[in-house]
């Protein structure tokens, strides 16, 4: 190969590609001489700004502009075998964003008519000098350059029609999630990833929101941890309900084969949710707390799931560690309501004993001979009511509680370990972290910088 080799060329390809800030063009003739001396003469005038490759036949040209992409295409019209015309056409079907250049020694009316059948940007003669080259490939140049700032004014129009269509979407389906909106409404003004005929999963996230450019960064995270556990069998929405907060709706796929992978990944939530929040935390550096349906709803119900949500989140909420709630659903509320004052005063004796407690053996068979009780019954009566399971709970108080002696700096973290139940401290510390991010003493430190 005469010229740039291939493997500088692959470079070149990769460095300076269409939107390189060198052009890059390719030069034919089958004259050797005047193929070299156009090299080097186009190289020296627009050094700097051009990189200039060679080719002493169409094939060997063609071959180059199949390993990388040019701007500007600079070509004799006789050649042996396959003219430069042929290549002008070749080239015009296969390479349209190259800017395409005839130097001739022919004037020739029907060469010259044939070249701008093929849209090229100057037909230049041979003998007509250095300076009309040199014009015709800054000519070349202008053309790229204007194709340049054309693509990338398209493309930003097109980023600002999506991000707009995004905001009515959201905007809508803000007002069927607040009750706004109805769902006959919803679906005409709306076109959306999801099919509101069929049912669908809901979870409410909450993030702590400090000010608008760490809430930008946030909510870039939380989508990208969700897209990593979630599009592979899922499509979703999600819909920004309040400055820290975003309600998730997702629909199993039932194309591409994913239907039976996301029906066994549905069967747990929990995991799905806790590896999201992994994700979230080692993006973000916080936590997200987040309920979830447990078993999906139609479109007609989210305003009522919503509420439902929102009530329960303001109740549990906790951005000092992360949380993960099952619904409780409006049947089960109903059950609770009307379970006996016994079986309610059974759970605050377990509440009272947790709270009072922290130190001894809180475990179910305990918790259920405190409350006289089946450990089954309990398990699932507690979960019922409280909205979460007892050894959740159980985490979440020992944490409440730490947290309250933290803020008084005359204890020791081997005392607060001891009254929580930990008599290693090295235990209680990995313990707090997991379940908050940060050791019990930077959280002391950021108490005292408070």
């Amino acid at each position: 190969m005469s010229g740039r080799d291939s493997y500088s060329l692959s470079l070149a390809g990769r460095g300076n590609g269409r939107f390189g800030s060198m052009y890059r063009m390719i030069v034919v003739d089958d004259e050797a001489a005047i193929t070299d001396w156009l090299e080097q003469a186009i190289s020296e005038h627009f050094s700097g700004r051009v990189e200039v490759y060679k080719a002493y036949s169409v094939d060997e040209c063609l071959e180059l502009m199949a390993r990388g992409s040019f701007h500007i295409l600079l070509t004799d019209i006789s050649m042996p075998y396959v003219s430069g015309l042929d290549l002008l056409k070749t080239v015009s079907v296969y390479h349209p964003q190259t800017k395409k250049l005839v130097l001739s020694a022919h004037d020739n009316f029907e060469y010259a008519k044939k070249a701008i059948d093929f849209e090229v940007t100057a037909y230049v003669l041979k003998s007509e000098g250095d300076e009309v080259l040199f014009d015709a490939v800054e000519k070349a140049i202008a053309e790229a350059e204007s194709d340049q700032e054309m693509f990338r004014l398209s493309e930003k129009l097109k980023l600002q029609s999506q991000k707009w269509d995004g905001a009515i979407r959201n905007s809508h389906l803000r007002g069927l999630l607040f009750g706004e909106v109805g769902l006959d409404e919803f679906v005409v003004r709306v076109g959306s990833a999801l099919d509101y005929t069929r049912p669908m999963e809901m979870a409410l996230l909450a993030i702590e929101v400090r000010d608008v450019s760490q809430r930008a960064f946030a909510m870039m995270a939380l989508e990208a941890s969700l897209a990593e556990f979630l599009k592979p069998h899922f499509s979703y929405e999600l819909v920004e309900t309040g400055m820290s907060e975003v309600t998730l709706l997702a629909q199993i796929k039932i194309d591409g084969g994913v239907y039976g992978e996301a029906v066994q990944f549905l069967n747990s939530h929990y995991v799905l949710y806790e590896k999201m929040q992994e994700s979230f935390y080692h993006l973000a550096g916080q936590h997200v707390n987040i309920i979830y349906s447990t078993q999906a709803a139609s479109a007609a119900s989210l305003h009522a799931k919503y509420i439902q949500f929102k009530e329960t989140m303001q109740k549990f909420c906790d951005f000092d560690c992360s949380i993960i709630l099952p619904e409780t659903t409006k049947h089960e509320a109903s059950r609770s309501s009307q379970a006996t004052s016994g079986i309610n005063r059974e759970i605050g004796i377990v509440l009272k004993y947790i709270s009072q407690n922290m130190d001894k053996d809180l475990s179910l068979i305990r918790l259920a001979d405190v409350a006289y009780l089946n450990s089954s019954y309990l398990s699932h009566l507690f979960k019922q009511q409280v909205g979460i399971n007892i050894s959740d709970y159980v985490k979440v108080e020992r944490i409440r509680i730490c947290k309250e002696m933290l803020a008084d700096p005359k204890l020791k973290i081997h005392e607060i370990a001891r009254h929580v139940g930990y008599d290693n401290a090295s235990y209680f510390s990995r313990f707090f972290k997991k379940m908050t991010g940060i050791t019990p003493q930077e959280y002391r430190k950021h108490l005292s910088i408070d």
